[in-house]
This record gives structure tokens, C-alpha cells and sequence, in this order.
């Protein structure tokens, strides 16, 4: 397969994208994590069928590089947000909360792992390692969450409480992101030092700036011709500044969206508009991430699978003790039992993303396990957690019984 046939194979899989959020097709099809088309993207990567060869995925780069930051700056446009309802204190506290526990137990394991046997080099490679893979497996994916209730109908203050967590648990992995991209700068042509806080700040600043310019030039009168070029204008700016100043264009453009957000009046319509985008840049993207799964590093040392699997472990542990957190604060959903922890093991979009942003950003050991890492976490993820958020649903009293349970309505996914 030469380059040609693979773009239109991409535009083809963006085209079967904008035709699921269309309306023309049911609410379920295809996984809420969207790992299907990571497994798609495997096989035919150069692993497995060799469809798509090394070179070609390198020549893809750019491509990639557009569609990430373009995927967080709708993350970005919605966060703190649940429909049109913004996302309470509480439950945007308990989100913060969660991926700091979640987050946390990876980042401790994987680190502590690496100290007592030194399978990366010691230093800067081990703090990549174990961030990257906290970052990618941190959140619970909003998308998951959204599937349950809408398909289960649950009603109630737990499922709303569940909603809005997923909908504000992006924030902390995005900031991981950051830290690491400016923990690694080396920018030789800027006339003075920046030390790694300032280059954080600079990101969030970026960020937030190129939003608001945003939003102004959009203006007072809502226009599609006009929205539709300011955001690609502003946000290809913002992917190239943040790459010439090697900053992590996943933070830069997810900072964008929340300033753009915050100064436009459009912004319910702003988030209509870039979430129809959502799903055609997300399977693609997928499937290049899928494609540059490489298990070769893994194959050989095997103490690289470990850390996958001491990653996917510590996340078990992580949503399990995060859930008792709930409980312990939300009396509704102490009636949930402990199962809903297990339910929030869904991750997806955000996960994928930055496991490809740190493949991307540093190639070889360290980003390639952060990748399978955020893959394993994805698959995992969509096996057992969908279910178990249902259980919960059910056992705090929210999820009708299937005779009261009417036909869901054709909506877009």
C-alpha cells in the first residue's frame, strides 16, 4: 500500500465517522472506547499484516500531529461541561481527586519498578515512562459513561455524579503532558533560560491566549464560515508554536479550547459545532495509533510487558479506591457497592491520544510503552467496565427494570 491508498483509506474511515454522528445510525454502534479500530490499525500495521510499513506511518507524522491537538481542542471546548449544565464543584473536586489517586498509584508503581530494576536508563527516561503512562491511563472516558446511561436509561444522582466526573477528569492528565514535553525542551535559538515551571506556564498561557484571539475574531454573530476558519487558523498556529517550542500541542490546544470557551457567548453553539468533527478525526487517529503499536521492545524484555501490566494494575487500584472515596462522601452511591470503581475503568480518546502524542514526541522504549500501555487500558477497559457501571447504576436504584426500559432513540454516537 502505497501513501495515496492509505489517505484515502484514512478519508474513508473520517467519512464512516461523520456519518455516525449523522443521525442515520442508533446510539451503540461500535465501542464507546473506540478500541476496535486501535485492533483495526494493529493488524494492519507493520507488526502483523504489514499493510502499512514504518515509513509510510512516519510520513503520516503531521497528519497525526493536526488531528491530536485538533481532538483536544474539542476536549477542551466542552471540559467542565455536562450537556449544557456546567459541572458542579463537588463533582469536578472528586474528579480532580480521582486522577490525582489514579494517576498517582500508576506513576508509584511504575516508577518504584523501574528504580529496583533499571529496565530504561535511570533519569529522565524512568520520569517519562512512568508520567506517560499515568497520563494516558488516568481518565475515565466520558464517552463510556455516556453509552451506559444513555442505553441503560439510568436517572439519578449517582449516574449524573459519574457524568459529570468524566466530563472534568482531563485537566491534571493533560497537565502531566506538559510537565513532561517541558521537562525535555531544548529550545537553542531563545536568547535566555526557561526553567521547566515557566514553560508550563507558558503552555497554559499559549494556550488560553490563542483561545481568546479565537473568540474575538469569531465575534458577537455567530457564523459557520467564519468559525470554521478561525479554528483552523488558530489551531494550526497553535500546533506549530507549540512544536517550534517543543510544548506539548495536546496541552496548547486543549488550554485554547477552555479560553475560547470562557470568552466567546457561543459557546453551547461552538461545542455543537466542533463536536460533529469529533468522531471523523477520532478514527482515524485511532487507527494510526493502532498501526504504531510496536510490541518488538516488548517481545524481548519481557519486564516491559510488567510495566503494562503493573500500569493496568495500579489503575485497578486506583478507580477500586477512588470509588470507596465516592461512597464515602456521596451517600447516594453507597448503595452502588464497591463495583463502582471497577465501572470507571473506561478509558478512550484522551488515553489513545496522549500515548500517541508520547510515541510521537519520543520514539523507542519509552514512548512505545506508554502506547501499548494506553491501548492495554482502552481494551481492558471496554471488557469490564461498561458492565460494572451498569451493576452499580442498578444496585443505587437508577437503572429501570428492562419492561419499564423503553426502546432508545436514534441518535448520533
Amino acid at each position: 500500500m502505497n501513501a495515496i491508498l492509505l489517505l484515502m483509506g484514512l478519508l474513508v474511515l473520517s467519512y464512516l465517522g461523520s456519518f455516525l454522528v449523522s443521525g442515520r445510525v442508533v446510539r451503540g454502534v461500535g465501542l464507546p472506547s473506540g478500541a476496535e479500530y486501535v485492533a483495526l490499525g494493529f493488524l494492519m500495521g507493520p507488526q502483523v499484516l504489514g499493510v502499512v510499513e514504518r515509513a509510510m506511518l512516519t510520513s503520516f507524522e503531521p497528519i497525526a500531529h493536526v488531528a491530536l491537538g485538533w481532538l483536544a481542542l474539542v476536549i477542551g471546548v466542552d471540559f467542565g461541561f455536562e450537556g449544557e449544565r456546567r459541572v458542579r464543584p463537588g463533582s469536578f473536586a472528586l474528579a480532580i481527586l480521582g486522577t490525582i489517586v489514579t494517576g498517582g498509584a500508576i506513576f508509584t508503581a511504575i516508577f518504584f519498578l523501574l528504580r529496583r530494576f533499571p529496565i530504561v536508563a535511570p533519569g529522565m527516561d524512568t520520569w517519562l515512562l512512568a508520567g506517560g503512562a499515568a497520563a494516558a491511563c488516568a481518565e475515565t472516558t466520558r464517552h463510556a459513561v455516556r453509552w451506559v446511561v444513555e442505553r441503560h436509561q439510568a436517572k439519578g444522582p449517582v449516574s449524573t455524579l459519574v457524568a459529570e466526573i468524566s466530563h472534568a477528569d482531563d485537566l491534571l492528565p493533560l497537565l502531566g503532558v506538559a510537565t513532561l514535553f517541558a521537562m525535555t525542551a531544548k529550545v537553542e535559538h531563545m536568547p535566555w533560560h526557561v526553567p521547566v515551571y515557566g514553560w508550563i506556564g507558558a503552555t497554559i498561557v499559549l494556550g488560553a491566549l490563542l483561545g481568546a484571539i479565537a473568540a474575538l475574531l469569531i465575534g458577537r454573530t455567530f457564523s459557520l464560515h467564519t468559525v470554521w476558519g478561525v479554528l483552523f487558523g488558530m489551531s494550526l498556529l497553535a500546533i506549530g508554536v507549540s512544536y517550534r517550542l517543543e510544548l506539548a500541542p495536546l496541552a496548547v490546544t486543549f488550554f485554547m479550547g477552555i479560553g475560547m470557551a470562557a470568552v466567546s457567548p457561543h459557546r453551547a453553539a461552538l461545542r455543537d459545532a466542533v463536536a460533529a468533527t469529533e468522531r471523523p478525526v477520532l478514527l482515524p487517529a485511532l487507527v494510526l495509533a493502532g498501526a504504531s503499536v510496536d510490541l518488538r521492545a516488548l517481545v524481548h524484555d519481557r519486564a516491559l510487558v510488567a510495566i503494562v501490566a503493573v500500569a493496568i494494575g495500579a489503575r485497578i487500584v486506583g478507580k477500586i479506591v477512588f470509588g470507596g472515596v465516592m461512597r464515602l462522601f456521596v451517600p447516594a452511591a453507597r448503595k452502588s457497592g464497591g463495583v463502582i470503581g471497577v465501572g470507571l475503568l473506561s478509558s478512550g480518546m484522551l488515553s489513545m491520544s496522549v500515548g500517541l502524542v508520547m510515541a510521537l514526541r519520543f520514539p523507542g522504549t519509552v514512548g512505545d510503552t506508554v502506547l501499548v500501555a494506553a491501548a492495554a487500558s482502552a481494551i481492558f477497559g471496554e471488557l469490564v467496565a461498561p458492565m460494572a457501571l451498569k451493576r452499580a447504576l442498578a444496585r443505587a436504584g437508577e437503572v429501570p427494570e428492562p419492561a419499564q426500559q423503553e426502546p432508545a432513540p436514534e441518535a448520533a454516537q
